[in-house]
């Protein structure tokens, strides 16, 4: 982990929010709400492009970076998963909702589909391999990206969903590697003028398509419905207030931010990501098990405090046990 002194604050807020909003995805919270919080994911990816810049350079190549990125993502997942397929393997004669069916833990494990909430782990996998075309593309950078998910658009639009590398993998690498991931890269060179300019132009195009698409049919149509996988109705907005945000905390620093929230819950939560986001899933099968009738903010306290508390007491194993392998103390204390 890094020092904290070395690290930068903000981006740890913006994390810790981030997380807490994609948990909030998984309790059925009101429709409006639900919509709203739709930048999360954009967000962590912007988030994550910033610091691969640093790490990819600190690691000397391309090579020590992706092995680095790889062993931190996909690792602790494969423990996770294993953990939390042994325990619904005696859940399992007790509940009819846990599907633990060869077909779905394999792929679950190929983060493909599955138990469903592993596809973000694929899409920081991505975006990984990503770094390493963009941190060598030295021209026409802003070109390529473009022409790249121009190919996106027209071919999800002309073939649609197709099983297989195209539907799990291009789909996934161009709007959230090539284009989200590179924006989060370049943000370090932009001014803050720059900055504004970039996220009016991408709310401005939300705002357009949100109207033509209401003048078309006449109600609403949710974020969401572009989201898998992302379009650009999606993107516009997640890519948006996710600069909006990054500009008020990281730049403007509005009223405060940094400081008022530079306490050691945001900031445990903001370096211990992966593992609160693994751990919540846990927890939302137990809901599946035990079926309480409780309302979405209470499963959602529950899912937060719970994921929490586990990642902590985790990360205090951890350092009780004087663990000095490296590897190891990256796995489970990061």
């Amino acid at each position: 982990m890094e020092n904290v002194k070395e690290r930068d604050l903000s981006i740890d807020v913006l994390r810790c929010l981030g997380i807490l909003l994609i948990i909030l995805a998984h309790c059925g919270a009101p429709t409006l709400l639900d919509e709203l919080r739709n930048f999360d994911v954009i967000l962590l990816v912007i988030l994550s492009g910033i610091v691969s810049v640093k790490s990819y350079n600190r690691s000397k190549s391309g090579f020590k970076y992706i092995k680095k990125r790889l062993i931190r993502l996909i690792v602790p997942t494969y423990i996770f998963l294993t953990i939390l397929f042994i325990i619904d393997r005696f859940l399992a004669p007790y509940s009819k909702d846990l599907d633990l069916s060869w077909e779905t833990i394999f792929s679950t494990y190929t983060l493909t589909t599955g138990i469903g909430y592993v596809w973000i782990i694929r899409v920081y996998i991505l975006c990984a391999i990503s770094v390493l075309f963009l941190m060598n593309i030295k021209r026409f950078k802003k070109t390529t990206i473009f022409v790249l998910f121009l190919i996106y658009e027209v071919l999800f639009y002309t073939i649609g969903n197709a099983n297989g590398f195209l539907e799990y993998g291009i789909y996934y690498l161009i709007p959230y590697g090539f284009l989200c991931t590179y924006i989060g890269m370049e943000l370090a060179n932009w001014d803050n003028k720059k900055l504004i300019k970039i996220m009016l132009i991408f709310l401005l195009i939300f705002a357009i398509m949100f109207a033509c698409f209401y003048i078309a049919k006449n109600q609403f149509v949710k974020i969401s419905d572009y989201k898998y996988p992302a379009r650009l109705y999606y993107l516009s907005y997640g890519i948006g207030i996710s600069l909006l945000l990054y500009y008020l905390i990281n730049r403007k620093n509005i009223f405060n931010v940094k400081e008022r929230l530079n306490n050691k819950l945001i900031l445990f939560i903001g370096q211990h990501t992966m593992w609160i986001y693994l751990w919540h899933i846990l927890y939302l099968n137990v809901f599946a098990f035990v079926k309480f009738d409780v309302k979405w903010y209470e499963k959602y306290v529950f899912l937060v405090v719970m994921a929490i508390l586990t990642t902590y007491i985790q990360s205090k194993i951890v350092q009780k046990l004087h663990v000095k392998n490296k590897n190891v103390k990256f796995i489970f204390d990061s």
